[in-house]
């Protein structure tokens, strides 16, 4: 059993904060190959991925900060509501977040600079956009999906990187396909800020809890 892999998993968390380093061709080129070694039904390998940096992921930050500066209504082009287990868990975890942070419940300022961050992309430097054939899509391809992004969230944790896999910046997509041109039959999925973490970043030392095992395992 390898134990250097399985504390690499158990330790990975999300980072909101990142050093200005840009990874290099060769390092982007070692994360991409682990992650496509991911399994999928029938070997159909239906992920579609796209790295966004420099002037492509300063487009993506403006056009997201734009929509929300504005309050342009999110329009998701894939979504459904979180039932209500979920949604509290979701809630727990934003106040968890608000509390680290030192956010007060009335401070609606620093709470709209805290929400505005997603839509910074956290300052990362560069990005992954996960994606599908829109018309591929299906249960079983999201299955696919999501393990293909297990992979690479790893597969960036390995190569000494961190991120922030995000759902956030899909309410708007029309800043996505601004910042992925001749892209229309993609399916956008996930978005990834990725970097070197911050050193000393207070954000970026909060850990999010997990539910008990005896909630969600059994042996039968």
């Amino acid at each position: 059993m390898n134990n250097d892999f399985l504390k690499m998993m158990v330790s990975r968390k999300s980072a909101r904060e990142f050093e200005p380093y840009v990874a290099s061709e060769e390092e982007i080129a070692s994360i991409v190959e682990a992650a496509r070694r991911a399994p999928s039904s029938k070997n159909t390998q239906p992920w579609l991925l796209r790295l966004l940096q420099g002037e492509s992921i300063e487009k993506l930050r403006e056009g997201l900060c734009r929509n929300f500066d504005a309050d342009v209504e999110p329009a998701p082009e894939l979504s459904a509501p979180l039932i209500p287990q979920y949604r509290r868990r979701a809630v727990d975890l934003g106040k968890s977040l608000f509390i680290y942070k030192g956010i007060a419940r009335e401070d609606k300022e620093a709470r709209r600079r805290h929400d505005r961050q997603n839509f910074e992309l956290f300052g990362a430097p560069q990005a992954f956009v996960l994606g599908v054939d829109r018309e591929a899509f299906h249960q079983g391809t999201l299955i696919d999906c999501g393990i293909f992004l297990g992979y690479l969230l790893l597969a960036i944790e390995a190569a000494g990187f961190a991120c922030c896999p995000q759902m956030s910046p899909l309410v708007y997509p029309g800043a996505l396909r601004a910042a992925i041109p001749d892209d229309e039959k993609t399916l956008y999925l996930c978005v990834i800020p990725f970097g070197k973490p911050l050193a000393d970043s207070h954000v970026n030392k909060f850990e999010t809890t997990r539910l008990p095992q005896d909630e969600w395992f059994k042996k039968v």
